[in-house]
C-alpha cells in the first residue's frame, strides 16, 4: 500500500465513523477501533477497554450532546500525517450543528492511526485548539 493509498484509507476511516457517530451506530463503529482506546481532552483521559466499554461511553457521549440540541457532525477537514507504513496522525476538524437555532461548535483533535495488518485503526485521541492540528503549522 502506497503512502497515498493509505492516506486516503485514513480519511475514509474517520469520514465514516462521523457518520457512524450521527446515526448512533457504535457497534460497527467499534469495529474500526483499537482497544484499549483512550480520549485525552484537557486535563482529563478516559478509557475504553473494551468494544462494549467504547459503546456505553459513546453512548453517554452522544446522549450528552442531544440533550444540548446536538443534530449532526460534520468532519470538515482532515490532515493525515504518514509516520511509517503502520502508523499515522490524523488531524480532524469538526463542526457540530445543533436543531435549537444556536451557533455550531468548532472542535479540533488529533487521531493516532493504526494499520494492524488487516485495517487501519483508531488508537486515540487528542482534543486539542483547531490552531494544533497536524498540517497547520502546529504539529509540524
Amino acid at each position: 500500500m502506497t503512502d497515498q493509498d493509505s492516506v486516503a484509507a485514513v480519511q475514509a476511516l474517520l469520514f465514516d465513523y462521523i457518520e457512524k457517530f450521527n446515526s448512533g451506530d457504535f457497534t460497527a463503529a467499534a469495529a474500526s477501533y483499537h482497544f484499549p482506546f483512550s480520549w485525552i481532552i484537557g486535563t482529563g483521559i478516559a478509557t475504553a477497554f473494551t468494544a462494549e466499554d467504547f459503546i456505553t461511553r459513546m453512548h453517554a457521549m452522544r446522549d450528552g450532546l442531544l440533550a444540548q440540541g446536538f443534530e449532526r457532525s460534520e468532519l470538515v477537514a482532515c490532515t493525515v500525517r504518514m509516520l511509517g507504513a503502520d502508523a499515522a496522525l490524523a488531524g480532524v476538524e469538526v463542526v457540530r450543528h445543533f436543531g435549537d437555532g444556536r451557533e455550531t461548535e468548532t472542535t479540533g483533535g488529533t487521531y493516532t492511526v493504526h494499520h494492524d495488518g488487516a485495517q487501519w485503526r483508531l488508537a486515540n485521541i487528542i482534543g486539542h485548539p483547531i490552531e494544533a492540528i497536524v498540517g497547520r503549522g502546529g504539529a509540524d
